[in-house]
């Protein structure tokens, strides 16, 4: 880097006083605010050397993600600014030039163990962008993250479930003075999505005379820890019109506002809202088990007695609606309007992930069939 000589620092007719540095006009109103612009602009120009000859992981995630994700949604930029995050975790401190597949590995196995399929998937996809990107840079010779022995886990597929009897039960007698309870049971009854319910409100969305709950808005992240609410749906099905069965209007019933939000009335921001749902859960196993774990088998009353295992309540949101579906079907409801409850485009997700077998459906089905061939056979030896 060449020297900054005070002989380049020219006075203008304004008063104010201009340096050309490396190209760039760097100006202020006395000698010592220019020259002070100056070195920390120099010192700029150094860090960026040093992060093109040799940077670390973290350093060119950060400068990749600024030059690569430009003119996309709050909501892009933050997902693939999580998935980097999840990569930097592990290997941030790493030079690109010496990462190798097995670190590529051991990113997936430690920070994506349990995710979803197409989660890792996502985050596969931009780790071989990135280190493809460093390749076409000079910094690697070859992509690790492409190699055979970097390839990452499979991961769980339709990972939510049908909740059971016994966990409809616990939703709808239990903490119902929680702060999520509304929205659970909304999750729970009218298959909305988590996103939905962060973004619905009683008095505009919920008809308590015509029944029905009217999806119009959803939550996107806004690429901090907010959430902002937007009528840009998941798809263009997810706006929609869905029946206000009874429980989940019992559980509305002098509700007014928005579903959840923040004391001034905003959507729960991310932190928030994770805090809601395990307090929530906490208080189900207090609930459940009759003290929190911390105290089971250790009260008074438990002494001397042989106490059941602590019950988990495992229940996630997603769980919810997929348990809206289910019960859906296993009611009758047709597919058809069961995509349409569930803001679908087709019956192929429904199919594929919600519409599992149930023993009640099972059990229906087999008293149908049932039926059928008895009057089959009751016509037959009519005729005979």
């Amino acid at each position: 880097m060449p020297r900054i000589k005070k002989q380049h620092l020219k006075r203008r007719k304004d008063g104010r006083y201009k340096l050309v540095y490396q190209g760039k006009q760097i100006m202020g109103r006395s000698e010592e605010e220019v020259f002070a612009k100056c070195k920390a602009y120099k010192r700029e120009l150094e860090e960026e050397s040093v992060v093109r000859e040799n940077p670390t992981v973290s350093q060119y995630a950060d400068a990749w993600l600024k030059r690569t994700k430009v003119g996309v949604s709050d909501q892009t930029y933050a997902e693939a600014a999580c998935l980097l995050e999840k990569m930097t975790k592990r290997i941030g401190r790493l030079y690109v030039k010496d990462v190798r597949a097995s670190d590529v590995k051991a990113v997936y196995s430690n920070e994506f163990d349990g995710l979803s399929e197409s989660y890792i998937r996502a985050g596969a996809q931009l780790y071989r962008a990135m280190f493809d990107a460093a390749e076409d840079d000079g910094l690697i010779k070859k992509n690790p993250a492409r190699a055979d022995s970097a390839k990452p886990h499979k991961g769980t597929v339709g990972s939510h479930r049908a909740i059971s009897d016994m966990e409809r039960w616990w939703i709808e007698n239990l903490c119902t003075e929680h702060r999520a309870h509304a929205a659970v049971m909304a999750m729970l009854y009218a298959g909305i999505r988590p996103q939905e319910a962060k973004a619905l409100n009683v008095d505009r969305d919920v008809d308590f005379d015509a029944e029905t709950i009217t999806v119009r808005e959803s939550v996107h992240l806004d690429g901090t820890n907010q959430y902002e609410r937007s009528e840009k749906l998941k798809t263009k099905y997810s706006g929609r019109i869905i029946p206000l069965f009874p429980p989940l209007r019992a559980a509305l019933k002098g509700r007014s506002g928005m579903l959840i939000a923040s004391a001034a009335g905003a959507p729960v921001t991310v932190q928030a809202w994770r805090s809601v749902w395990e307090s929530y859960v906490t208080e189900m196993e207090t609930a459940i088990n009759g003290c929190s774990e911390r105290w089971y088998g250790k009260k008074r009353e438990h002494q001397g007695k042989e106490l059941p295992p602590f019950i988990r309540f495992t229940v996630k949101p997603y769980d919810l609606r997929h348990s809206f579906c289910t019960w859906c079907r296993d009611n009758g409801v047709e597919i058809n309007t069961c995509v349409h409850w569930m803001g679908h485009a087709d019956a192929k997700m429904i199919l594929q992930i919600y519409d599992e077998f149930s023993a009640e459906r099972s059990k229906s089905e087999a008293e149908k069939l049932k039926k059928s061939l008895f009057q089959v056979q009751t016509e037959v030896q009519a005729k005979a």
